[in-house]
Order: structure tokens, then C-alpha cells, then sequence
């Protein structure tokens, strides 16, 4: 992440997370679950539609079982009004393109003026020139932008109903504005998600990418359901999160422990306000209450909560969601 001394060094902040980690470490020492205090990071889904249909997207695919809906601006206020005080990042982003939300650049600047660092991913497809103006000015920390392919033919294989050439005027705008505004924010990475169809392109990745704007790349494993590995994973085993096994079943690389940072340290809040676990509950199958109607300590230091913890804790294999998870 890339902080600066205004988001780093608050007292409240370093005291609440350094609480936490403790609290992380004692419990998986001696069982004895309390927490009691704020996340230390949140991700907040503006809205949970999205313009694109790419295959492994539960938002894109439309296999995603909740409603689809955009959060109200006055659950967002009460959100980042209970949380400001402890976090130190904001993720604005869950399922779906954050940027089809009316009031997004309003959502940064809200949590910029609370001095939280902000950080949303996009598919690039709706910033126009005025649209990267304003998200300049919004103070926004940090964009991940999706490009998955260096060709419009090889993008597309993924990027269902994108268009390459959106992505990188959108890279070229940010940059533009960054430069005309004398912003350093918003850092933009482009982000290259290695799949069976696109790993060919992986040495002229970095060179491409950065010669449109982009601040920095990064390269992605992808996750995929495991019925669809054959499909997607790439060759190349440094870019995939799985590996076969002796039978010819695929398998995690990492093995999953009993225990999950995620739990102590942040929490995902859905576009109508349901808080879940972490980003890889999609469906919200284990909604931990709704801070539209409850505070989101209570809800975060209440009974359910701690309850997933716990299971975490005795069988992580038993949580379905926790089954491709590579944390």
C-alpha cells in the first residue's frame, strides 16, 4: 500500500490494530476468543452489477444470487463514520464495476476527507476524460485497472464485452489528468490476470503496460472454480494457485491452516449494507448482521461473527467458502 504519514501515524489507529494482532495471537495459542475492537481495513461494495460478462465473475456470469442493487448513500456515511477512527485502507470494490455507482467520486472524496487511504479496481471500460478528471480530484489513492490481454482478441477471450482500446484510454487519461492537476494519486496499476489464453503474451506484459501510463503491473492468479481449472489455468506453475494431484484432481498449492488473519483484521460491507466474513463470500452465505439497521461493532463483535471464527478455527475445510481460498 502506498501510505503517506497522515494515514500511517495515528495514535488510535496503530494502538487498535497492534490490539488486534495480539488478539489474533493469543487465540491461536490458547483458544480464548476476544476481539472487542474495530477492523483495521474494510471493503465497501458501491453497487453489485457490473457491464461486463466474464466467465468467472459471479457478477458478470450472473450467477451471483443476491439482488443486485447500489448501496444508499447514508448507509456508506454511517459506515465510514463508525470506522474512521481505526482504518488505515478502504477498498470500494467487492462484486461488480464500482464506477457504475452515481455518487463513486463522492464516496472517495468522503473517505479522503477522513483521511483514510481509498483504493477501488475497475475494468476501465466507463472512465471518459471527465470521469478520470474528477477521480483525480477525488482523491483517490489507488486504481487497479483489469487488462488481461495485449491484443483486443486475446482481452476479450475474458474480458466478455470489453473493449481493449476503453482500457487503455483509460490508463492515458488518468495519467493526463494526474500530470494537468499535479496529482500524484491516483497510483494506477494495471493488472495482467495469467490464464491459459494469455500467458503467451507474458514477456511483453510489462513493457505494454507501462508504456500506456500505468504506474506499475502486476501480475494475478486467477481464482477458478474448481470444475473449470482445465479451461483457464495457465501452464506455467509460478501463475497458478493450484496443482494436480497424483489421482489427476486439482488441488490448492497452499494449504489451508485453521486460522484467518482476514477475521480480525477487515471485513467486507455489500452494496445493501449486509456485513460478510471476507470477499470470497460472493453470495453472502454467511452474513454477519446489517449495519443499515445495527452498529457494525456490534455486529462484528457479536455472536455470528465470532462464531465463524470459531469454526475457523476447529475445521476451516468444513466453511465452503474457505475451500479456494489461497489466505
Amino acid at each position: 500500500m502506498y501510505f503517506t504519514k497522515q494515514y500511517a501515524f495515528c495514535f488510535f489507529k496503530i494502538i487498535n490494530l497492534s490490539r488486534l494482532s495480539l488478539s489474533f495471537l493469543l487465540y491461536g495459542m490458547t483458544d480464548r476468543l476476544r476481539i472487542c475492537f474495530l477492523p483495521a481495513a474494510v471493503s465497501i461494495e458501491p453497487i453489485n452489477r457490473c457491464n461486463l460478462c466474464c466467465p468467472e465473475c459471479p457478477a458478470g456470469n450472473q450467477s451471483l444470487l443476491r439482488e443486485k442493487e447500489l448501496m444508499k448513500w447514508d448507509v456508506f456515511v454511517k459506515v465510514i463514520d463508525e470506522l474512521s477512527p481505526s482504518l488505515f485502507w478502504t477498498t470500494l470494490y467487492f462484486q461488480g464495476e464500482p464506477f457504475l455507482h452515481p455518487q463513486f467520486q463522492a464516496m472517495i472524496n468522503y473517505c479522503h476527507h477522513k483521511k483514510i487511504f481509498t483504493y477501488t479496481s475497475s475494468n476501465g471500460q466507463l472512465l471518459t476524460s471527465e470521469i478520470a478528471k474528477r477521480t483525480v480530484e477525488s482523491g483517490l489513492d489507488k486504481i487497479v485497472i483489469s487488462v488481461d490481454g495485449l491484443t483486443q482478441e486475446v482481452y476479450q477471450q475474458y474480458r466478455r464485452g470489453g473493449n481493449l482500446r476503453k482500457v487503455v484510454e483509460t490508463i492515458q487519461h488518468i495519467a493526463y489528468w494526474k500530470k494537468r492537476l499535479k496529482s500524484r494519486t491516483p497510483v494506477v496499476e494495471a493488472q495482467f490476470i495469467v490464464m491459459k489464453h494469455n500467458e503467451f503474451q507474458l514477456h511483453d506484459v510489462k513493457k505494454t503496460l507501462l508504456s500506456w501510463g500505468a504506474d506499475r503491473v502486476s501480475l494475478k492468479t486467477a481464482q477458478i472454480e474448481f470444475e473449470r481449472i482445465e479451461q483457464l489455468v495457465p501452464s506455467q506453475k509460478k501463475y497458478s494457485r493450484y496443482e494436480k494431484t497424483a489421482n489427476g484432481s486439482w488441488q490448492l498449492k497452499k494449504r489451508l491452516k485453521n486460522r484467518c488473519w482476514r477475521q480480525w483484521s477487515g471485513a467486507v460491507i455489500a452494496a445493501n449494507g449486509d456485513v460478510l466474513p471476507c470477499c470470497f463470500d460472493k453470495n453472502g452465505e454467511y452474513v454477519f448482521g446489517n449495519v443499515e439497521h445495527e452498529s457494525f461493532f456490534e455486529i462484528w463483535n457479536g455472536g455470528k461473527a465470532n462464531l465463524f471464527r470459531s469454526k475457523i478455527h476447529t475445521n476451516r475445510k468444513e466453511i465452503a467458502i474457505c475451500r479456494n481460498c489461497t489466505e
